[in-house]
């Protein structure tokens, strides 16, 4: 299995837009070598968003690439993904995101009246098949028929009796639940609203960088490794060595790749 790198989002597309603008031709056969599709990799921009998300497939290729030009190709994508968030595909894409995750309004209740021919239909129902399938036994059977019958008649006049479920009460009750559904309702739909605003998927975008920001802030890159009795490499700080994937993936990109990364986040931030 390919070993997923976490590094800043910029570096989530690393192909697909050969189609797009490309700064030369070292970076597109850089992306080229990734073999992601254009379609895949739009995807993943809108996934990675809406994640938010931060992985990239083996970045071998990236590491082995000489620092300058490691930098220049997270800036270059960089530029090209902030151009593509901004066009009418990923505002339409984003869109289709935001109703797919617009709240369900709670359907009306069924108050006590409706509740209970609900139940009576349902009685009834079950009265004429008891009776149909009796006709269908011998005598010596039809006895256990009659004793469902009787059951079913006896909740039958239960219904309109005075120990009856279907009360004022009942409605009250269930009154009292749909408003408390639709009050949170109302307010998931608030926070929808301010999370998914019509074509704008700014507030997405900046949960995306910082949290990117948040995660990758505290990445000591002079941390020791070790080979444990099994030859896996190990954090000799058993506190480093407890950290989150993200963080050691964070780590294994190096220094020079995050801090780009990070730089080039928080200017594009700055400017959201």
């Amino acid at each position: 299995m390919k070993k997923l790198l976490f590094i800043f989002p910029l570096l989530l597309i690393l192909a697909g837009f050969t189609a797009q603008k490309l700064v030369d031709d070292k970076l597109k056969n850089l992306l080229l070598q990734f073999k992601i599709d254009e379609p895949t990799a739009k995807s993943n921009i809108l996934y990675a968003v809406s994640g938010p998300s931060f992985y990239l497939p083996n970045v071998k290729i990236l590491k082995d690439m000489a620092v300058g030009d490691r930098i220049s190709a997270i800036q270059s994508i960089g530029k090209n993904i902030k151009e593509y968030v901004s066009s009418k595909d990923f505002i339409n894409a984003y869109n289709k995101l935001r109703e797919d995750r617009m709240p369900t309004q709670p359907n009306e209740p069924k108050y006590s009246a409706q509740l209970k021919e609900e139940q009576k239909t349902n009685l009834l129902n079950a009265i004429a098949e008891a009776e149909k399938n009796k006709k269908q036994v011998g005598a010596d059977q039809q006895a256990i028929f009659d004793d469902v019958i009787k059951m079913y008649k006896q909740q039958l006049a239960d219904l309109d009796g005075q120990n009856t479920m279907y009360t004022p009460e009942m409605d009250e009750y269930i009154k009292q639940g749909y408003q408390t559904e639709m009050e949170d309702y109302k307010n998931k739909i608030a926070q929808w609203e301010a999370e998914y605003p019509t074509d704008n998927p700014k507030p997405l975008i900046k949960k995306w960088i910082n949290t990117f920001l948040d995660k990758s802030s505290d990445i000591n890159f002079d941390a020791k490794l070790e080979k444990d009795k099994y030859g896996k490499m190990k954090f000799v700080d058993p506190l480093y060595e407890s950290k989150d994937n993200q963080w050691k993936q964070y780590y294994r990109a190096g220094k020079e790749t995050v801090t780009a990364a990070r730089t080039f986040a928080q200017n594009w931030l700055a400017e959201l």
